[in-house]
């Protein structure tokens, strides 16, 4: 097989890989803001029963707590891992994002949701970041934005179809399932 086949090949799945893995951030990020209300009753019970606007209002907490994890994990942790490989870097990114979701679904309480929506805020700036560079270095010059567009059209699929999916499943069989 030709050598340069084979890259292209290789570039491909780096560059989906990447793409799957936007999607699966835009899904984690946007799919609680549909889903508050469940989220709220579930997690807040007796705030729910007394005023569910207050509940509401809390559960919003939420989402500016992933936010929040985004600001201060975006620089801080791009700042720390510049010296190792970028791909051991990714791989460890998407674990820490995937660990922190999977507790967010698990955990029972708000206060713990709320220390795992923000843990996993942490890792999704320096994932977008460092996979922006490396999509750029698999597509090499001259087609380094489509790289960087390529793996960004997972985020877009993420808020245009699966944020959507998600919450009409979420609403269905409860919040845990989105």
């Amino acid at each position: 097989m030709n050598p340069s086949t084979e890259s292209r090949g290789a570039a491909k799945w780096a560059l989906l890989s990447l793409a799957i893995g936007s999607f699966g951030i835009g899904m984690t990020e946007f799919v609680v803001m549909g889903l508050l209300p469940n989220i709220a009753a579930d997690l807040l019970p007796s705030l729910w029963a007394t005023s569910q606007e207050e509940a509401l209002s809390q559960a919003g907490w939420l989402i500016s707590l992933y936010a929040l994890g985004v600001v201060i994990g975006a620089p801080t942790i791009a700042g720390f891992v510049a010296r190792f490989p970028r791909h051991r870097v990714m791989i460890v990114l998407a674990l820490a994002l995937t660990l922190f979701n999977l507790l967010t679904v698990v955990l029972p309480t708000f206060e713990l949701v709320a220390a795992s929506r923000f843990l996993a805020g942490l890792p999704h700036g320096a994932y977008f970041g460092i996979g922006a560079l490396v999509a750029a270095d698999v597509m090499g010059p001259g087609n380094r934005a489509k790289g960087v567009a390529f793996i960004l059209t997972g985020l877009t699929v993420a808020n245009v179809v699966g944020v959507p999916l998600g919450t009409f499943l979420g609403q269905q069989w409860g919040w845990r399932a989105a």
